[in-house]
Order: C-alpha cells, then sequence, then structure tokens
C-alpha cells in the first residue's frame, strides 16, 4: 500500500513580536495538533518529541528550562508539555480586562462581518463567558456593526434572535449590498444605444 507523505511544520517563532506571540502559539499549536491526528500517533512520549522536534532550538531551550515540564514515561508527558508552554506563552489574563478589550472590538470600515465574527470569538474566547456567550456575542454585533439595516433586523427580532440567525441575515445583507454595487456600476449602455438610434433617425 502506497504511504502518504506527510508535510513538515515550521518551527515556532518563539523570537518574534512578543505582543503576538501568545497568538501565534495557538496557532501553531493547532497545527500540531492536526498533524498528530493526521499521523496517528498517540503515544504520550511521542507526541510530546514531535512536538519538540518541530517547535525548533527556540522552543527545546524554553521547554527545558520550565520547572516541572521536562517528564518522561507519563502518560500524560505531552499534556504536561502543553500546559506548561501554555503558561509561558499565554499567561492569564484578568477576565475583567479581557471583557474590556472584547467591549472595545468594532466593526471596521470595510470588514466582512465574517471577519468581525472570528475577531470577537477570538477574544471572547479568553472572556470566560461560558453559558452566555452566544449572548454575548449578539449584544456585541447589535451594538459595534457596521449595517443599520442588520441593527434593524436584529432589534425587530427581539429575543428570539438567535446567532445562526444573524449570521444569515448578515451574510444576505452583504450580498444584496453587492449585488446592487454591481448594479449601480454598469453603465446604462442600452439607453444610450436607443437614444442615439432616435436621433439618427430624426436627422434623416
Amino acid at each position: 500500500m502506497a504511504t502518504v507523505s506527510m508535510p513538515s511544520l515550521e518551527n515556532f517563532d518563539c523570537d518574534g513580536d512578543q505582543s503576538s506571540v501568545g497568538l501565534r502559539w495557538q496557532k501553531w499549536k493547532r497545527a500540531l495538533q492536526i498533524y498528530l491526528d493526521a499521523a496517528g500517533i498517540e503515544n504520550s512520549d511521542k507526541r510530546k518529541a514531535v512536538l519538540l522536534h518541530f517547535g525548533g532550538i527556540g522552543l527545546q531551550e524554553i521547554f527545558y528550562n520550565l520547572p516541572g515540564a521536562d517528564v518522561t514515561d507519563n502518560e500524560n508527558s505531552y499534556d504536561i508539555a502543553i500546559e506548561k508552554l501554555d503558561d509561558y506563552f499565554t499567561p492569564r489574563q484578568s477576565k475583567v480586562y479581557e471583557r474590556h478589550l472584547f467591549r472595545l472590538l468594532k466593526q471596521e470600515n470595510g470588514e466582512k462581518f465574517e471577519k468581525f465574527l472570528i475577531r470577537l470569538r477570538h477574544q471572547a474566547a479568553k472572556c470566560q463567558f461560558s453559558t452566555s456567550l452566544e449572548e454575548q456575542l449578539v449584544d456585541q454585533i447589535t451594538e459595534k456593526c457596521l449595517s443599520t439595516d442588520l441593527r434593524k433586523k436584529i432589534l425587530a427580532m427581539g429575543d428570539t434572535a438567535s446567532l445562526n440567525t444573524i449570521i444569515a441575515e448578515a451574510n444576505s445583507l452583504e450580498t444584496i449590498e453587492r449585488q446592487m454595487s454591481e448594479f449601480n456600476e454598469k453603465p446604462l449602455a442600452s439607453t444610450s444605444g436607443i437614444i442615439n438610434a432616435v436621433a439618427t433617425r430624426k436627422n434623416k
């Protein structure tokens, strides 16, 4: 049976912009998890070895200097390694502060609703909203979206407004707006042609 060649991962960038290192770590860790699942690597020590191999020299230096990170012959060695690196790259912030940042988020000019929602979800994950997550997202969308039409629709729905319904409405409104823009950009070639044809007949 032919084997599938697995692409390698780039080393994790430990030394780049420190203000975004937490976000880079989360994205790199997700890519690593996908790789481990696709490769069928289940043994905890082997998973940790792959983590350190693809993480690169910089990550290894950090890892081996974290107290309690390097455990062996332990069924949880990989999870312990990830937990220690999580604490290093993404130190826990106050949920009050994270919620403050969440409240500051607004849809920027020219930004698609989908990208705005992704930014909201990413920040909301740090806010410990728990069971009120959807309600918090709905409130923030209602207050900080650019579309007045979407805001009217949400207010008209009242307490029955769900996140899925709002997403569908937002996508529909963006599609209609794009189509209307295309209509307005089309030259009125047919009307001009009729006027020119009438003028030509009158001059004969």
